[in-house]
């Protein structure tokens, strides 16, 4: 009953449904669900670990290699690295403790188990933060933790299953003064890696600047998208492509990130609001 896979959306309806209750018939939903949770959720942590290990292990042998300005490609790929580097250290703290958490759930009596119930948050799900902390590219390096909270319910159908001011937290991703590629361009991005006890891929968020003082708000989907990344940060024009479209990526600038005047240091301001997007769907525990 430990070999659990990575779950297509509705499987874990059937999972509750039809195996975890026909092993415990005595059990009801509710608690027998604690534990099929808790074991959902160390399995996707290692999946997780699995991943970033096969990116770092692929960015080591020079696969995935992106391709234009080379100067620039060697900038991003080095903060690339430092920040696949912390995201791998985290997620194998929290795959260590998602299994501990399992065994202690397995071992415990049914009348003793938290009544729980298990939601999957699909892939695509908005996920709005509020910055708890400014982040600067003269202060904060790629491979730095940044955390925050929720500013709003993440809700699947009717159940909330992350409520807002839910902490988060994540990793910088790319932090580069403007000025300081060939484009004339620089760049701070940020990943978001958890969600309350939960490790997500939320992609990137990224704000691109100039020394002139143009800022911009882009958002770059999957975990290991290097060549996005130097595209966005070597395009003169400032419109390289991001999945929120283009209304959403101009709400997610507001006024907050324009520097008004000439100025190499880009931010992300404290309480600004970032959205993310899964792109994974996750395994939640809802009480």
């Amino acid at each position: 009953m430990n070999d659990f896979k990575r779950f297509a959306p509705g499987a874990l309806t059937v999972l509750v449904a039809v195996g975890f209750t026909a092993c415990q018939p005595k059990a009801s939903d509710a608690t027998v669900q604690a534990q099929v949770a808790a074991q959902l959720q160390a399995k996707a942590a290692e999946d997780r670990v699995a991943m970033l290990e096969q990116q770092v292990a692929d960015m080591k042998a020079g696969k995935n290699r992106a391709s234009g300005d080379q100067e620039a490609i060697n900038q991003v790929s080095l903060a690339h690295m430092r920040a696949l580097d912390r995201q791998l250290a985290d997620a194998r703290q929290r795959a260590a403790e998602r299994r501990k958490d399992a065994a202690t759930l397995a071992s415990t009596p049914v009348a003793q188990l938290p009544r729980v119930t298990i939601v999957e948050v699909p892939s695509g799900t908005r996920i709005t933060v509020r910055m708890g902390a400014e982040l600067a590219t003269d202060r904060d390096q790629a491979g730095d933790p940044w955390s925050g909270t929720l500013s709003e319910d993440v809700m699947v159908g009717n159940t909330v299953v992350w409520p807002a001011g839910t902490n988060v937290s994540g990793v910088v991703a790319q932090s580069t003064p403007a000025g300081r590629l060939s484009s004339g361009n620089g760049g701070l991005g940020i990943r978001l890696t958890t969600v309350g006890h939960n490790g997500v891929d939320a992609g990137t968020y990224m704000v691109v600047g100039d020394t002139r003082g143009k800022r911009d708000a882009k958002f770059i989907g999957g975990t290991a998208a290097l060549g996005a990344l130097v595209g966005v940060l070597t395009d003169k024009n400032h419109q390289g492509d991001h999945a929120l479209g283009g209304a959403a990526a101009g709400a997610l600038a507001g006024t907050a990130l324009a520097a008004g005047t000439a100025d190499t240091v880009i931010r992300i301001p404290s309480s600004q609001l970032v959205t993310f997007s899964l792109t994974a769907p996750e395994p939640v525990s809802v009480k």
